[in-house]
C-alpha cells in the first residue's frame, strides 16, 4: 500500500470535504444561535450550572432534585466526562497545534464557549424525547429525536435518512477507536518498545476493556465514577506543574495563541506552517472531537437519567464541555506551547511526553504512558455506553430478548475491532496525524447531521430552556411576577 498516497486522499477528504473551510464557521455560528436563542445560559447562568452539577456532590439533595432512571446524573456525567476526556485530549490536542500552530488552540476555546450550549442542547433533546421501557432502562441518541421529533411529529419522512446516516456513523467511530493504537504508540515512544512488545501490551489493554465491558452499562458506569475525577486532577496538577515553570514562557505562549489565531504562522523547527484559515478547521475539528459538542455522542449517556426536567442534566452537558476543552485541553495545548515541543513536528501524544520530559525527566515517560492508558480505557468503555444505545435505536422495535442478543454481540466484537485497526495501522507505519484524520472524518458526519437536527429543533430547545428558568431554576421569581400581574388585573 502507498502510504503516502493515502494519506493524501485522507487529507484532502477530512480538511477539502468534510471540514472544510466553510464548516467550522458553519458550526460556530449554530453554536452562536443556540447561545442567543437560549439567551447566552452558558454565561448568565454560569454559577446554577456549578450549583446543580459539581455542587450537588457537596450538598444534600432538595426533594425536586431526587432522580432516578438506569444511572445517577453523576454517573452519567462521569461517563460522559471518561467518554471526552480521552486520548484527544493528549493527543489530539498537540496535533492539532502541530498540523495549525498556537493559534488552534484559541479556535478550540471559541468551539467550547459556544460548544458549551450545543451540547446542553442535545441533552435537552435526547431527554425529551427518549425511549423508556417496561423494565425500567431509558435509551436516546440524536436518532431518537430525530425519528421522533422531525419524522413523527412533523411528518418529514426524509430525516429519516439523517437518523440512519448518524447511528452508522457513530457505531464506526466506536469501532475504529484510537484507544489501542495511542497505547501501543506512546508506549512504543516512551520507552523504545519492540514492536511484539508494543503489540502484547494492546492485547492485555483489550483484555482490561474486555473485563468492564462486558459488565454492561452498570460497570462502565461505575469504572467511570472511581477513575475519572481522580484521573482528570491528576493530569491537572502535573500540566499545571509543567506550565508554571516558566512564567515568562507562560506569558508568550498566550501572546501566541491569540496572535497566530488571526495571522499565518510561519514554519520553524519541524513545524511547516499554516495559515489563519488551517487553525480555525483544525481547533473546530479537534475541540468537537474533544469535547463531542455537536457530536451527539455523550447526550446518549445523560438519556439514561431520569431528572425531573430535560435542562436539568443538559447542565451536566455543558459543564462536561468547560471541564474538558477549556481546561483539559489548555493544559495539554500550553505544555506543548510553553516548552516550544510543539515545533518538534512529533505531533500526537509525542509532543506532551517531550513537554513532560523537559521538566519530570525520565519519569515523563512513565507519566505520560500512565495518562494515555488511563484516558485511552475511559473513553474506550464510557463510548461503549453509547454503543449500547445506538443497537438500542437499531432493535428498538424488537423484544428485550432480541435486543439483548445484538447488545451481547456488540460487547463481544466492540473491544476487538479497534485492536485490529490498531495492527493494520502499526504494521503499515501510519503517523499520528494520519491517524487523527480517520478520526476526523468519523466525527464530522454525524456532526453534519446533528446541525440540521439541533436547528430544525432549537424553537422546542427554547421552549424548554427557559420553562426550566421559570419554573425550576427561579420559581419565587416566576411567583412574585404571577402575584404582581393578579394585582395590577384585579386594580
Amino acid at each position: 500500500m502507498d502510504v503516502a498516497l493515502v494519506t493524501k486522499w485522507l487529507e484532502f477528504f477530512a480538511w477539502k470535504v468534510l471540514w472544510n473551510r466553510f464548516f467550522p464557521i458553519i458550526f460556530i455560528v449554530l453554536g452562536l444561535y443556540l447561545t442567543i436563542g437560549m439567551r447566552f445560559f452558558q454565561f448568565r447562568r454560569a454559577g446554577d450550572i456549578v450549583y446543580n452539577t459539581i455542587g450537588t456532590l457537596f450538598r444534600k439533595k432538595k426533594k425536586e432534585e431526587k432522580e432516578g432512571g438506569f444511572i445517577s446524573a453523576f454517573g452519567a456525567f462521569a461517563t460522559a466526562l471518561g467518554g471526552t476526556v480521552g486520548t484527544g485530549n493528549i493527543a489530539g490536542v498537540s496535533s492539532a497545534i502541530a498540523l495549525g500552530g498556537p493559534g488552534a488552540l484559541f479556535w478550540m476555546w471559541i468551539a467550547a464557549l459556544v460548544g458549551m450550549v450545543t451540547k446542553m442542547a442535545e441533552i435537552i433533546l435526547t431527554q425529551h424525547y427518549k425511549q423508556r421501557y417496561p423494565d425500567g432502562t431509558c435509551y436516546g441518541s440524536a436518532a431518537f429525536y430525530i425519528e421522533k421529533g422531525l419524522v413523527q411529529e412533523r411528518g418529514w419522512k426524509w430525516c429519516k435518512v439523517l437518523a440512519i446516516i448518524f447511528t452508522v456513523f457513530m457505531i464506526g467511530a466506536f469501532y475504529f477507536a484510537p484507544g489501542p493504537y495511542t497505547i501501543m504508540e506512546s508506549f512504543q515512544r516512551s520507552f523504545n518498545l519492540s514492536k511484539y512488545t508494543a503489540i502484547g501490551m494492546s492485547i492485555a489493554y483489550t483484555l482490561l476493556c474486555y473485563y468492564i465491558v462486558l459488565g454492561g452499562i452498570p460497570r462502565v458506569v461505575k469504572f467511570a465514577e472511581n477513575v475519572v475525577p481522580t484521573m482528570v486532577l491528576l493530569y491537572i496538577g502535573a500540566g499545571l506543574f509543567v506550565i508554571f515553570q516558566d512564567i515568562g514562557a507562560l506569558k508568550d505562549a498566550f501572546a501566541s495563541i491569540f496572535y497566530y489565531a488571526f495571522t499565518p504562522c510561519a514554519a520553524v523547527g519541524g513545524f511547516a506552517g499554516v495559515g489563519v484559515m488551517k487553525a480555525v478547521q483544525v481547533g473546530v475539528a479537534r475541540s468537537v472531537y474533544s469535547n463531542e459538542a455537536g457530536w451527539g455522542s455523550s447526550a446518549i449517556i445523560h438519556a439514561t437519567v431520569e431528572v425531573d426536567h430535560p435542562a436539568r442534566q443538559g447542565m451536566w452537558g455543558a459543564f462536561e464541555v468547560f471541564v474538558d476543552t477549556i481546561i483539559v485541553c489548555s493544559i495539554s495545548g500550553l505544555m506543548v506551547i510553553v516548552t516550544g515541543a510543539w515545533k518538534s513536528g512529533h505531533g500526537g501524544a509525542g509532543a506532551v511526553g517531550d513537554a513532560l520530559t523537559a521538566v519530570f525527566g525520565s519519569y515523563g515517560a512513565y507519566a505520560l504512558s500512565f495518562f494515555m492508558l488511563i484516558f485511552a480505557l475511559t473513553t474506550t468503555t464510557g463510548w461503549f455506553s453509547y454503543l449500547e444505545s445506538l443497537i438500542v435505536y437499531c432493535t428498538r422495535n424488537k423484544t428485550r430478548e432480541q435486543r439483548m442478543k445484538y447488545i451481547q454481540f456488540v460487547r463481544f466484537t466492540g473491544p476487538g475491532v479497534p485492536l485490529l485497526f490498531t495492527l493494520y495501522a502499526f504494521y503499515n507505519n501510519m503517523v499520528p496525524s494520519v491517524v487523527w484524520m480517520v478520526l476526523d472524518i468519523q466525527s464530522a458526519v454525524p456532526v453534519y447531521v446533528n446541525v440540521v437536527a439541533l436547528a430544525l429543533l432549537s424553537p422546542l430547545i427554547f421552549r424548554l430552556t427557559k420553562e426550566f428558568e421559570t419554573d425550576y431554576l427561579d420559581p419565587e421569581k416566576a411567583a412574585r411576577k404571577a402575584a404582581k400581574r393578579d394585582a395590577q388585573l384585579a386594580e
